[in-house]
């Protein structure tokens, strides 16, 4: 099969995945970006691709840069402490890509900054609640 018509059966699943991620990761993540991440995750060989197009919308600073937990509302707070309670990585995390791999197509990523820890676990030798499992009964 050629590339080309490979890349035109595989936009549709592509375009469910880049949604998937613009919805677990929240607001602050537009959708050439979700793309490109998609595409740098799932087709690694398209790395040429996701640099031109970066090149062509250039963006700010390349690299993986973390937004500010205090200017999150309290329901974004909550949703992300669910999130991390439950799969202990940022949805941009979970797609394991080098951050090397992000500076160098140019991209600019705004992943999840980490909670603060509660005051009496800044001293504790527990690990902080988001990196618990949870137990199956």
């Amino acid at each position: 099969m050629k590339l080309h018509t490979a890349r035109w059966l595989l936009a549709p699943l592509r375009q469910l995945r880049t949604r998937r991620l613009m919805a677990r990761h929240g607001p602050t993540l537009p959708y050439d970006t979700a793309w490109a991440l998609i595409a740098l995750h799932s087709a690694p060989d398209e790395t040429a691709l996701v640099r031109a197009w970066a090149r062509e919308n250039p963006g700010t600073a390349p690299g993986v840069h973390y937004d500010h937990w205090h200017t999150l509302s309290k329901a974004e707070q909550q949703r992300r402490l669910r999130w991390l309670r439950r799969h202990r990585h940022s949805p941009i995390q979970l797609l394991q890509l080098d951050a090397g791999l992000i500076h160098s197509v140019a991209l600019h990523v705004l992943d999840w900054g980490r909670p603060p820890l509660p005051d009496d676990q800044h001293n504790a030798t527990t690990p902080p609640p988001w990196s618990q499992t949870r137990e199956k009964p």
